[in-house]
């Protein structure tokens, strides 16, 4: 591999930080490399020891890496293809430099729509490890110790650019509309999602959610799986997985016993007793002990803005769930109240809020932001008083102050069901303006 690596030609498309990651690694490598931005603007601070691409033929290049996000119809990306020249992804790169990969390095791959950034972190820390890629640590920077568990969260950009991956074990939280811009349609996001297990074997795992139709019409087709499933599920008790009832964990998999999970405010939410159900089994299948595991996983309490707590006042409880950038997601919120001012809408992503009809009886008001309020309103607004505000200052105030008078004092829930970009960089800013808004009316300020 290092023989490989040295004296090539380089094209890297995105100058952002998994950009600048590949650059460094490849240059240290001693190969020729050229950056291209479709923000050219990016590009004035190029690091000097590399090169700009100014459209030379694409034959000239011996591999393209392309940032995730980066389409597969990017006019460069479509001349690579049609000139057959390899186009990879810093996560490929990053396993075929990993020596021991499942044999010292065993590696577990977690996808999905929603939960994916959670499960990872709560396996991760329960095997005191940092989670890579789509959480946010660099995989080019984090090269593993001897031994040392990889926990990889894949986004279907990631798993776009992959050509091969065999984890030793698999996860798929659940698959629903999303990204759908990005792929074209849901058949093709679907399959981006289940490329995850295609090289598995025999002898690997693949924790699946029996909650969700779509994954379990196509994985119960023997052709689609040569690993051994594990099935989990909040609705159902199955023969072969894992179930959590109530506050009972029930394995049917693994020790074949029942465990008494001890209550706490993360698990209040059905959708992180599904998170913590399927990391139960992803650290089950590494072999570990069932009451140890449980000890670790009680411990965590949450990632920032997934259903976030952030605080109250007179007795109305306000959540930042600003991570839920799509429908499912908010469909997935509302579930774990009675009755809340929903706080809703950002920028356009191709996708039908008709889903959200499902839940109306959890939403007393919507106060509705962004591109998609009109929308949004459409939907809910035959179920409800749905108001169009003028910003997220503006929904949080005038939520908060139905709340109040009305003496309803039902919770204030920011769950978007959108991506964040009309108004914000991602869906962390716009959930710590959140928070700074209600810092500010908590302390009285104008």
């Amino acid at each position: 591999m290092e023989e490989k690596l040295k004296n090539k030609n380089i094209l890297i498309i995105g100058y952002g930080n998994t950009g600048k990651s590949l650059g460094a690694f490849l240059w240290n490598k001693k190969n020729n490399i050229y950056f291209w931005d479709d923000n050219q603007n990016k590009l004035d601070n190029l690091d000097k020891a590399f090169y700009k691409y100014n459209g030379q033929k694409v034959n000239l290049f011996d591999c393209i890496y392309a940032s995730p996000g980066i389409k597969k119809d990017h006019k460069i990306i479509k001349k690579a293809i049609k000139s057959k020249v390899k186009v990879s992804s810093d996560v490929e790169l990053f396993l075929d430099n990993v020596a021991g990969l499942n044999s010292k390095n065993q590696l577990i791959a977690i996808t999905g729509t929603n939960g994916k950034s959670t499960i990872a972190l709560m396996i991760a820390k329960a095997l005191k490890v940092k989670p890579l890629a789509n959480f946010g640590n660099l995989v080019l920077e984090n090269f593993p110790k001897k031994n040392e568990v990889l926990v990889l969260e894949l986004s279907s950009f990631q798993l776009e650019y992959l050509h091969f991956i065999k984890p030793k074990i698999s996860i798929i939280s659940n698959i629903k509309e999303d990204h759908i811009s990005y792929h074209g349609n849901f058949k093709k996001y679907f399959s981006s999602k289940t490329k995850i297990n295609k090289f598995q074997d025999k002898n690997d795992f693949l924790i699946l959610n029996y909650d969700d139709l779509y994954l379990r019409k196509h994985f119960r087709k023997k052709s689609q799986n040569k690993s051994k499933i594990v099935w989990v599920s909040l609705e159902r008790e199955v023969s072969k997985g894992i179930f959590f009832n109530k506050d009972v964990l029930i394995d049917n998999f693994f020790s074949k016993s029942n465990y008494v999970i001890k209550k706490s405010t993360f698990l209040k939410q059905n959708h992180n007793k599904l998170n913590f159900a399927i990391s139960y089994a992803a650290l089950k299948c590494l072999g570990l002990d069932s009451n140890k595991i449980i000890k670790s996983l009680i411990k965590f309490s949450g990632l920032p803005h997934r259903m976030e707590y952030v605080g109250s006042l007179n007795n109305i409880y306000f959540y930042n769930d600003s991570k839920a950038t799509n429908v499912s997601a908010t469909c997935s919120a509302l579930e774990s109240f009675k009755k809340v001012f929903l706080i809703a809408g950002g920028s356009k992503k191709d996708t039908s809020f008709n889903p959200l009809a499902n839940y109306s009886d959890k939403v007393y008001e919507a106060y509705l932001i962004g591109e998609t309020a009109n929308d949004i309103k459409k939907v809910l607004g035959k179920f409800c008083k749905s108001f169009i505000c003028d910003d997220l200052e503006d929904a949080v105030r005038r939520s908060y102050r139905k709340s109040f008078v009305s003496k309803k004092n039902y919770p204030i829930l920011l769950s978007p069901a959108c991506a964040s970009f009309d108004k914000y960089e991602n869906f962390e800013s716009r959930g710590k303006d959140f928070k700074r808004i209600f810092n500010k009316i908590s302390s009285g300020k104008a």
